[in-house]
């Protein structure tokens, strides 16, 4: 168990580790391909973030998923983590609404933190970029769970049957032997009627002691056939489920109170639902038999990593009529959650009533052991998919944001088409750029006039090095923002040989 956790430890540290590596590397090429500042900054605080989601994303995991996608929308380099916390809550079976939801969010934020003209970045960058960093992995994530609970399902399956063959052979055997002794020796005691008095009381005796033999064995492995009840449906050990149960043995005279606590059961794999179910009605059946006059308290707690199931029953303060009861359910049920991986407790209580508490571990991702205590072979396969998953969704990512980059005004045939009158000396600065004083010392004599109460920044356009003349893009602004824009050329100095 300590390697175990070692091991996941040691493979959680390795993710984040990497999700940093991916994420610094992004950051520190995106200003080289046109990318602003805003989406590519020089501090660690991008990459700190995403290792915490990265590290949170078990726990917390549907906050973890809408904290991943806004900050993949400010920071598309953090894509990598984005896509680790959409595969575990994809595996964890979320709801598709909230990917939905979250599928929107990255445009949603570019949206309300960037210029109105950025269309081709939000539809061709995020959409590309939440695709392969959301969707896709989230798919792989349901998918894979999928298959794992498909294989617990059928290895629990192969197991019953097993077990099933076993037991009718077994009963073959042994019932068939025990049957013939319990034949010749009534047999003998018939034959000694009359004449050998000891001879006919051993002969009964051994015909009880086989027949009782035979009752016991056929009851030892009924433990061990798959057999279940007809009235436990799809939606057996749901909270409904088990609320009809409490009803019922209510009608039937019982003093039953009723504790769920957590979420309901439904997202649980069915043998653990089905378990539950089990557990609560043979521990009220065993009340009824065995304590009638008792009061019951029944608890199921829906935690994190378990499902906890206790019954416990007060001394009972009238003797009641006791019904005979042979052990087997308990056994059957200490079976049973044994064979699900959980732990099993039955017996009285300190003060003198009686407790059945078994925790069931109801996570369908959770690792299966085998009773050698070596972990299955597929969480190797599935680490291994995992990581060329990502290390796919990395080269998607930076290919996208290499080959497909942001749109700024200065790229369009009008390059003043897109900025608007009123805009703020900041958003003209986050795409022309700053002041330059020598472009302004070059406007000198060239230059249309300058509205008044206003400044001007004068930034130059990027010309062909053999023009003659050069572009000078000229912003002027007032108490109100941008009042004007213009742009007008200059000659271009010879350079002195």
């Amino acid at each position: 168990m300590l390697d175990r956790r070692l091991g996941a430890v040691l493979a959680e540290v390795l993710l984040a580790g990497f999700v940093a590596g991916v994420t610094v590397f992004l950051a520190d090429l995106l200003p080289s391909w046109g990318w602003p500042e805003v989406f590519s900054p020089s501090t660690p605080v991008p990459a700190a973030c995403a290792v915490v989601l990265v590290l949170l994303r078990r726990r917390f995991t549907v906050s973890a998923l809408l904290a991943a996608t806004v900050l993949f929308g400010l920071f598309p380099a953090t894509g990598v983590a984005l896509a680790v916390v959409a595969h575990t809550a994809g595996a964890r079976g979320r709801r598709w609404p909230l990917f939905g939801l979250t599928a929107l969010l990255p445009a949603a934020v570019v949206l309300l933190t960037q210029p109105a003209f950025r269309w081709q970045y939000v539809l061709v960058v995020i959409a590309v970029s939440t695709v392969s960093c959301l969707v896709l992995p989230a798919l792989a994530g349901a998918m894979q769970a999928q298959q794992a609970r498909l294989v617990v399902a059928l290895r629990d399956r192969a197991r019953l049957k097993e077990r099933s063959r076993l037991a009718e052979e077994m009963h073959d055997q042994l019932g068939h032997r025990l049957s013939l002794i319990t034949m010749f020796s009534g047999a003998l005691e018939v034959a000694a009627e009359g004449k050998d008095p000891e001879l006919r009381q051993a002969a009964g005796h051994v015909r009880s002691t086989a027949k009782l033999a035979l009752e016991e064995l056929r009851e030892s492995l009924g433990i061990l056939r798959p057999e279940e009840p007809v009235e436990i449906t799809e939606d057996a050990g749901t909270k409904a489920d088990i609320e009809g149960l409490v009803a019922s043995s209510r009608d039937a005279g019982l003093d039953v109170a009723f504790d769920w606590r957590g979420s309901d059961l439904g997202g649980v794999r069915p043998p653990v639902r089905r378990a539950v179910h089990r557990l609560v009605r043979e521990a009220l059946t065993n009340v009824h038999k065995h304590a009638a006059g008792a009061s019951v308290t029944v608890v199921v707690d829906h935690g994190p990593d378990l499902v906890k199931v206790v019954v416990r029953n007060s001394a009972e303060q009238v003797a009641a009529e006791r019904l005979p009861g042979t052990g087997r359910g308990l056994n059957g049920l200490r079976e049973r959650v044994r064979l699900l991986g959980g732990t099993f407790n039955a017996g009285p209580d300190p003060e003198g009533g009686f407790a059945v508490t078994a925790e069931l571990p109801h996570r369908a991702n959770a690792p299966l052991v085998e009773e050698t205590g070596e972990e299955r072979p597929g969480r190797i396969q599935s680490g291994l998919l995992l990581t060329t998953g990502l290390a796919a969704v990395a080269a998607l990512l930076l290919t996208t944001l290499a080959f497909v980059p942001p749109l700024t005004p200065a790229d369009r045939e009008d390059p003043l088409a897109s900025v608007k009158i009123g805009m703020t000396p900041e958003e003209v600065e986050a795409w022309f750029g700053p002041n330059e004083p020598a472009a302004h010392a070059a406007s000198e004599g060239y230059e249309p006039p300058i509205p008044g109460d206003s400044y001007c920044v004068y930034i130059a356009a990027a010309d062909p090095p053999d023009a003659e003349t050069a572009a000078i893009f000229r912003f002027c602004f007032g108490d109100r923002g941008l009042v004007e824009k213009t742009w007008f050329e200059v000659p271009v100095p010879e350079e002195t040989p």
